[in-house]
């Protein structure tokens, strides 16, 4: 098979005439010199004399003698940031973009643990849930140490009491409030229930001991809740109003971490 196949019929098609060969010799001798014959290579006559074409490169070119140029805008040299690469450099961390302050954490925390204590208006705006959702889940995660698998309880009770006492709020106060603040209110002051649910680990609750602990950590809570949405709504004449439903809904966590 000497020559390759012959296409007719206009004048672009090929045909033996315009046909070139490539050998094995031609392409260095490799072949030729280990006694290997490699069949010819037909390439049509192009316009740049035969030579293979020069392949693209995304962002560069190969010049003469097998020399690479890179082209980068502005004549910057390579590895130096432009068009647009530094601009997350300005962007803030990710916990801030996530709503997550450790400070207001700490804050809101050393209110509920010291309840007399005045917080700042500007924490009571924000509906922080991070620590909320932490102290749940080491409250349940106590519970499970005593042979109590109750998250679907705890989530679902507290569900349950933030948009009712949500609700209560709202018809009683002049200044309305949302769920996700209800939340976090309610959230942050379950810490002394937390605190309790570690103690259960040590010690049996159901004693007079156990029952007293448990009626101040109800206290506790309840009172540091209290004080919260009394000076967010301003509710001072209410608190006593505000204070029977949010004792009943840490009762109900009280008796989790009892029986």
């Amino acid at each position: 098979m000497d020559d390759w196949y012959t296409k007719s019929g206009d004048s672009n098609a090929y045909n033996h005439n315009s046909t070139q060969r490539i050998s094995g010799a031609d392409m260095g001798g490799g072949y030729a010199g280990m006694g290997f014959n490699q069949p010819s290579y037909p390439i049509n006559n192009h316009p740049n004399n035969g030579r293979f074409p020069t392949p693209a490169y995304a962002g560069g070119s190969i010049g003469p003698a097998g020399s690479f140029k890179v082209n980068t805008p502005f004549n910057q040299p390579i590895g130096v940031s432009y068009g647009g690469l530094g601009k997350f450099d300005n962007e803030p961390p990710l916990l801030e973009e996530l709503g997550i302050n450790f400070e207001h954490i700490w804050a809101k925390t050393k209110t509920v643990m010291i309840p007399m204590r005045k917080i700042d208006d500007t924490y009571l705006d924000e509906t922080d849930l991070a620590g909320p959702l932490v102290f749940a889940l080491i409250f349940g995660t106590c519970l499970l140490f005593t042979g109590k698998i109750h998250f679907g309880y705890i989530y679902g009770f507290g569900a349950f009491g933030c948009v009712s006492l949500n609700l209560v709020l709202n018809l009683m106060g002049d200044r309305s409030i949302d769920g996700w603040r209800t939340c976090s209110v309610l959230g942050y002051c379950l810490l002394p229930l937390v605190i309790l649910s570690g103690i259960s680990i040590l010690l049996d609750l159901r004693g007079n001991f156990g029952m007293g602990l448990t009626a101040f950590s109800v206290i506790w809570s309840c009172t540091a809740a209290t004080k919260l949405f009394e000076q967010c709504l301003d509710m001072r004449r209410q608190r006593w109003l505000i204070a029977y439903p949010i004792g009943l809904l840490y009762s109900s966590f009280a008796l989790m971490t009892v029986f």
